[in-house]
């Protein structure tokens, strides 16, 4: 039984819970809802003006999420001539080196895109309406607050701690939980992935020029500490930077990924380079682009490289959390 001040305690932290919870649902549905709208916005072209990383000078490991991709550009739209830097609907975040070089080389200084524009409002613009960098992390967090709130609720209510029949804690469960529901977003992922690759078969081709094509390293720093000494161990991993140019009508476009599987990174740079050594500056490629979203394309639609990474996920998530769940079911309730 909870005494007055631990049930206060636990009321005012059931509280704050819901009220994150609230407003990370309300910030999910508002994200979605703009992502809808934007689809039908009007279509402007423009033209990109800035186009870097700015990343701070004290930057130690390239796994730290410390890099921010600015892109700004140029438009007209409602008779006046505008400037944005939204790329994505929710905005820019920070992330990685690599993945902010990635995105920046989409977008080079200079070329001329399609800007989505807002017709009621044509200082709000996207380049890309379609995503979102941060809704996945958004969709788990907001479950982890759901969780979390609605088991500090019930406490509260009750009035004790809630336990299962031999005394285990009932919010030992969401645990599993979790994981569980993390296995089901890998599957979501997978199928997702396979049916983008199955319609991307059909997509018109256009002619490419692979344009840059080079290994990158990457050198992340692994800090350990003991009772005696603190240490750092360097680990270096590479990955392939690849663009390539092509055209859909009038447009110019900036191809980075190759296949559906996701950017392939290893730990041995003769594995990366073997993997860079089939696409050379200069050479011809073909390129699949979507209709609606040209600025969307891949080389290799039907590659599977890569393409059980999620089903792996998906299973380590079951046997965990299912074993998880299973022992907790028979010590709480046998």
């Amino acid at each position: 039984m909870l005494d007055a001040q631990q049930l206060m305690w636990t009321q005012i932290a059931a509280g704050i819970s819901v009220l994150l919870f609230g407003l990370m649902l309300f910030n999910l549905v508002r994200t979605r809802a703009r992502m809808l709208a934007a689809a039908s916005w009007d279509r402007v072209e423009g033209i990109i003006t800035v186009s870097r990383v700015d990343q701070p000078a004290s930057h130690a490991s390239d796994d730290q999420n410390d890099a921010k991709p600015v892109i700004r550009y140029r438009y007209q739209a409602g008779g006046q001539e505008l400037e944005s830097d939204q790329v994505f609907v929710g905005g820019q975040v920070i992330t990685t080196r690599v993945l902010a070089a990635k995105l920046i080389g989409r977008y080079p200084v200079g070329a001329h895109v399609d800007v989505h524009v807002d017709p009621k409002q044509p200082t709000e613009a996207l380049l890309e309406p379609a995503a979102a960098q941060n809704l996945a992390a958004l969709v788990a967090f907001t479950i982890v607050f759901a969780v979390i709130a609605a088991t500090l609720t019930a406490h509260s209510l009750a009035g004790h701690v809630l336990y299962s029949n031999n005394g285990v804690p009932l919010f030992a469960f969401a645990l599993p939980v979790i994981v569980l529901a993390g296995g089901v977003f890998c599957v979501a992922s997978y199928v997702r992935t396979r049916r983008l690759a199955s319609a991307s078969l059909r997509w018109p081709t256009a002619a490419g020029r692979v344009t840059h094509c080079e290994v990158i390293e990457e050198v992340i720093e692994e800090k350990s500490d003991d009772d005696k000494s603190r240490s750092s161990r360097l680990q270096y991993r590479y990955q392939i930077d690849l663009r390539y140019a092509y055209r859909v009508g009038k447009r110019d476009f900036i191809g980075t990924e190759v296949d559906w599987g996701g950017t392939m990174i290893s730990g041995l740079r003769e594995v990366a380079e073997k993997a860079a050594a089939k696409y050379r500056p200069g050479q011809t490629v073909k390129v699949y682009y979507d209709p609606d979203q040209p600025g969307h394309a891949v080389l290799e639609p039907a590659s599977r490289e890569g393409a059980l990474g999620p089903l792996i996920g998906a299973a380590v998530c079951a046997v965990v959390g299912g074993l998880f769940l299973t022992i907790l079911i028979r010590i709480g309730f046998a």
